[in-house]
């Protein structure tokens, strides 16, 4: 027994040390990770519009990289804040801190984001800046940081949670959108004086040049028919001083800025300035390898107002397609995709408008918390005495009010179980979870009990956590969608690897963007962020020897 055991012993370090030696000549590192994230992309966009991508968009990482089948995220709050933070940290909102977009913060009794730092000033506008100061946990670039100091870290999206959250603390910039200048800016985190270049871009005003031509579909609308609704639908809540049918016109309105976010002409805007970034800066043109992280933000905008099954949904991926078409030509020229490692995936998915699920046959509706929160109140009011015992109710978390609480002279854990109890009365509520079910481990035998558990902060979160059914999203107007639900719109996206001689293939075993993270660390050979709980994916390289004819 002792002999086959020292044989077998043999074998695997022979098969480990030829391992090696052979990732050794097949494989090299990357010179720049370029990381992709789509904001509110859902998982069947590349299916449903396949059929229309160019041939080195999408269509280039499905058909020369690796995809991941079967990806979803594994926590119960799919908020653009929590999707971000857990790519670039390979951690759920439990051990990162950053529990939503916003949340109640006790101390200072306001409702706080997740990125907004008193402490800090907007560079290239006048305001209050951002940073990553409630994230506990390195991130991508921070590590890469740390290893090289010569690694550059650059970061841009539309907004400053993705900006930030991406990029972590040590990044050479954030970059992200000023709605009321039509000016990208950063923060005194990141720097002090905008890169020239960045100058350059501003004082051109080329989002105006963006702007003033309208939105109008990319294809005939005949392209359109089979794979969503028929224009202008009435639950749609269009764009701001514009309307809900083609084309959309945005230039003269009074907040163009701010709904130049929901047209494509943003993400177009993206592409530019990171082919910018690129070439002013260098990235992945010697030996230090650089990340460049870029979150493409307008399918929230867009699909917040018009819903997943719209028009401007299809157009705004489609012309999505080709930004990735264009951006990736320009990398191919400037550092050779043998030598890029691209990460495509998205923060989360999106609900259907409820409406249009229910003109479908399907479950659905709109759950009002402000209504749930009046009405709780009054009930509590009268069942235990004077005060306002709800303090605030930002969805999923509601906080009890601890002073009313104490004044009435009652526990809080009664408190929070009678709360809970008299949630779970209200149409589209599915769960309702405790802060003392959390503290105790005595969760209910739900099958979204650890989702909620690994969204849930103590001291960050509410006294109660709302988890609705599926089809129902928290919203106080009958127009648009939302997200943040653990259902599979939400929480399924895709996830795909190119780049850097990997081989073509499909994975279909279960993974989670918390593992792009400790996948992209372990092909650099460094060491994993501080939180990190995610797993390395086994990324196929080519048989052959060699970059592949790309």
């Amino acid at each position: 027994m002792q002999n086959i055991k020292i044989t077998l012993l043999l074998i695997a370090i022979f098969i480990l040390s030829n391992g090696l030696a052979l990732a050794g000549e097949n494989y090299v590192k990357p010179k720049l990770i370029l990381l992709i994230v789509a904001d509110q992309f859902a998982y069947n966009y590349l299916a449903r519009f396949k059929s229309k991508f160019s041939k080195q968009g999408f269509n280039y990482l499905l058909n020369n990289g690796v995809y991941c089948a079967n990806c979803h995220y594994d926590h119960a709050n799919l908020q653009t804040a929590c999707g971000h933070s857990i790519i670039s940290t390979g951690a759920y909102p439990w051990a990162t801190g950053i529990i939503a977009n916003q949340w109640f913060d006790r101390v200072k009794n306001v409702v706080t984001t997740s990125v907004n730092d008193a402490s800090k000033q907007l560079v290239g506008s006048n305001g209050v800046g951002s940073s990553p100061h409630f994230l506990n946990s390195t991130t991508i670039g921070d590590e890469l940081k740390l290893a090289n100091r010569a690694s550059k870290v650059f970061s841009l999206s539309i907004k400053d949670r993705v900006a930030v959250l991406l990029a972590g603390r040590m990044a050479n910039l954030a970059l992200y959108f000023d709605d009321n200048t039509g000016c990208f800016v950063s923060s005194t985190q990141y720097c002090t004086e905008l890169p020239y270049y960045i100058k350059d871009y501003n004082e051109k005003h080329f989002v105006d040049n963006y702007l003033s031509q309208p939105w109008n579909r990319l294809l005939p609308e005949a392209e359109y028919a089979s794979q969503s609704r028929s224009d202008d639908y009435f639950y749609e809540q269009g764009l701001t001083d514009d309307g809900k049918k083609f084309p959309h016109s945005v230039a003269t309105s009074n907040s163009k800025y701010k709904s130049f976010a929901s047209t494509p002409f943003a993400n177009q805007a993206l592409t530019d300035l990171a082919k910018i970034i690129i070439d002013k800066e260098h990235l992945g043109q010697d030996d230090n390898c650089d990340l460049l992280c870029i979150g493409y933000s307008s399918g929230d905008y867009i699909g917040h107002n018009f819903g997943p099954y719209s028009q401007e949904m299809q157009d705004l991926v489609l012309r999505l397609d080709s930004n990735l078409n264009d951006l990736f030509k320009s990398v191919k020229a400037s550092i050779g995709l043998e030598n890029v490692l691209i990460v495509f995936t998205a923060d989360h998915g999106v609900s259907p408008i409820p409406e249009y699920l229910s003109d479908l046959g399907l479950p659905g509706g709109r759950v009002d918390y402000k209504q749930i929160t009046n009405s709780l109140n009054a009930t509590l009011a009268s069942k235990l005495g004077k005060g306002e015992w709800i303090q605030a109710f930002e969805p999923p978390n509601l906080y009890l009010n601890l002073n009313t609480i104490d004044q009435n002279n009652v526990r809080q854990q009664d408190v929070e179980a009678l709360v809970a109890n008299l949630t779970h009365n209200y149409k589209g509520v599915a769960e309702v979870f405790t802060a003392s079910q959390f503290y105790n481990n005595k969760l209910p035998n739900s099958p979204y009990a650890k989702q909620a558990r690994r969204s849930y902060y103590f001291g960050r979160s509410g006294e109660l956590f709302v988890i609705l059914k599926p089809g129902f999203i928290f919203s106080t107007i009958n127009l648009g969608t939302n997200h943040g639900t653990p259902y599979s719109y939400d929480a399924q996206v895709p996830l795909l690897f190119a780049g850097n001689n990997l081989n073509n293939k499909v994975l279909f075993n279960r993974v989670s963007p918390a593992d792009i993270a400790p996948t992209v660390l372990s092909r650099l050979g460094l060491e994993f962020t501080s939180q990190s709980e995610g797993n390395v994916i086994q990324l196929p390289l080519n048989e052959v020897f060699g970059p592949k004819n790309q």
